[in-house]
């Protein structure tokens, strides 16, 4: 027998992708993001996922309802159906990624993109480099105290952030 919390994880998805003509017509796409993920998409040398505290399903629905799933391989993603604690969704995909192209992931090779303190804490607890984007909700002295290694006042300049992306890491 189903518990009440497996049968909401299961349903949630396919009734979220009910909406989907309501998610498209919300849509808030921060100004350069299509841009910036078409740019690490072309880049060879860097496979785009996502960490997020959605469930995989939801996840899904709402990137394609964006028109941004195509930029990700959301097959190597890390979400809240894998785990609940944030931080450890950066080490599942990791381990994902790794499984799928042969090459260990790990703090050095692994970038976070993200708004939000939140996302600056999965970064760094989960092993990751944090590059954060000042999208309005967030102050960059924020996201800079919240230990993000770079912060970015929108992704409008996806050249930038390719730079960032490459960078070493600082010792």
């Amino acid at each position: 027998m189903k518990t009440f919390a497996t049968r909401i994880i299961s349903e949630l998805p396919e009734r979220l992708a009910g909406h989907r003509e309501l998610l498209a017509d919300d849509r808030i796409i921060m100004p350069g993001a299509v841009d910036a993920l078409a740019a690490v998409q072309q880049a060879e040398h860097l496979i785009a996922t996502v960490v997020t505290g959605n469930l995989r399903g939801n996840a899904e629905t709402k990137l394609s309802a964006l028109g941004l799933i195509g930029y990700l391989d959301t097959t190597i993603g890390g979400y809240a159906s894998d785990d609940a604690h944030r931080p450890s969704l950066v080490r599942i995909a990791q381990d994902r990624a790794a499984a799928k192209h042969g090459h260990r992931f790990h703090h050095d090779n692994t970038v976070i993109v993200g708004d939000s303190l939140e996302d600056v804490r999965t970064g760094r607890e989960g092993g990751a480099r944090v590059i954060a984007v000042a999208s309005g909700t967030t102050t960059e002295q924020q996201l800079r105290s919240a230990g993000a290694e770079h912060v970015l006042p929108d992704l409008t300049c996806p050249a930038a952030l390719l730079r960032l992306i490459d960078r070493p890491q600082a010792l």
